[in-house]
């Protein structure tokens, strides 16, 4: 209570490093501020009105920290009047929600008036907007989940840890957590996980950035299934991956989108391909399934589909994302069903001698050692043969 004090040994810290006015409390949960906002009562007797801007001694328990008084509310306050005012500090403050605090005069050092802090990591409005004043009103009259509310509001779209929740409202860690339930049930807050939380209105707003990137990618590479998630995150404001991860998966809980291991897309859109371009692909596609355990380069089989470019070709990427030509090395690509025949042939070879090497694939396939090292590699990576040596064994299961 206040009057009391306590004691607190810190091991391993030497006295020079603690300064009057320094804070202890558990990691994540206090704010360092140089902006404050709260209500401000200057004394009766208080020799003089405050105006915007008047330079101030400002303390808060033990420290004594230079400011600047903003007025909010009024063009000057004066003498036993109250108002809304933000503190710029000239050093950083760690305060809570709710404490005291007192201001004295530059010069002559004279006590003039006190108040409550209200929000101690304040939203970037503009200074005197209503929007501002409306939020610490909030903040002083509204009740324990209206102010709750507002402050997840206000940290956006990024979310809010619990941790860091805690040092910005004036609750304890139990009806903290009380008050988080309450607002969950009645869908005022979002729980991205245990610990991590949202307000309907940011999720709202990151659900429209990441629809609206969708459709901009999707009328620009209309041949492409998707776009990667990375990029995704990217626009949809580069939020934390496990808020994005929340926002995937209430969008595709919606319906609204369809995600394929790293690519994401409106669950609307489709690959139309027209006449002229379905008779390319059926081309490049039978090329590889003829060339069989020696295809071609990309560059090689767009040039005989009458196409320059290489593998970054929006009609080769339609195969390759759908799964019908599979990347074996580098540039390397071979069709699917061909690799599956190799490796039935390989795993067979291998059943009859045991081991293998980089010569009886050559044999078995009648191709060269372009093809037949990466192929080896290939099926090490798929977990069908074990490299011992320069020889392969089948792996054991």
């Amino acid at each position: 209570r206040a009057g009391q004090r306590t004691a607190i040994n810190l091991q391993g810290l030497e006295r020079a490093a603690i300064d009057r006015g320094d804070v202890v409390g558990l990691p994540g949960t206090l704010v360092s501020s140089l902006l404050v906002d709260g209500t401000l009562e200057l004394l009766k007797d208080a020799p003089r009105a405050v105006k915007s801007r008047t330079r101030l001694r400002f303390h808060v328990g033990t420290s004594e920290i230079m400011a600047r008084a903003l007025l909010l509310d009024r063009g000057e306050l004066e003498p036993g009047a109250s108002g809304l005012v933000r503190f710029r500090l000239e050093s950083p403050l760690i305060a809570l929600p709710g404490d005291r605090f007192v201001v004295r005069s530059y010069s002559p050092i004279v006590t003039i008036g006190g108040g409550t802090l209200l929000d101690i990591d304040p939203p970037r409005f503009k200074r005197k907007t209503p929007a501002l004043v409306a939020h610490l009103e909030l903040l002083q009259t509204g009740s324990p989940e209206a102010i709750l509310e507002e402050h997840v509001r206000h940290v956006g779209t990024g979310g809010i840890r619990l941790a860091a929740l805690a040092g910005r409202v004036p609750f304890g860690p139990e009806r903290l957590r009380g008050l988080l339930d309450t607002l969950q049930k009645e869908r005022r807050v979002l729980a991205v996980d245990r610990d991590w939380f949202i307000h309907p209105d940011s999720a709202a707003r990151l659900r429209a950035l990441a629809v609206q990137a969708l459709e901009a990618f999707h009328r620009a590479n209309p041949l492409k299934p998707g776009m990667s998630r990375e990029e995704l995150r990217g626009r949809a404001g580069a939020v934390d991956e496990r808020v994005f991860a929340f926002l995937l998966t209430a969008l595709d809980a919606e319906g609204a989108v369809k995600t394929d291991r790293d690519k994401v897309r409106l669950a609307s859109h489709e690959v139309r391909l027209s006449p002229d371009q379905q008779r390319v692909l059926d081309r490049l596609e039978e090329d590889f399934l003829r060339a069989d355990a020696a295809p071609p380069s990309a560059e090689e089989a767009l040039g005989r589909a009458g196409l320059g470019g290489d593998e970054e070709h929006e009609l080769f990427q339609v195969l390759v994302q759908a799964g019908k030509l599979v990347r074996v090395k580098d540039s390397l690509y071979f069709h699917a069903r061909a690799l599956e025949t190799i490796q039935t042939r390989v795993v067979a070879l291998l059943q009859d001698r045991k081991e293998i090497g980089p010569g009886d694939i050559k044999d078995l396939l009648g191709i060269s050692r372009k093809y037949a090292i990466p192929l080896l590699e290939f099926f090490d990576q798929r977990r069908v043969t074990t490299r011992v040596g320069e020889r392969r064994i089948l792996r054991a299961g």
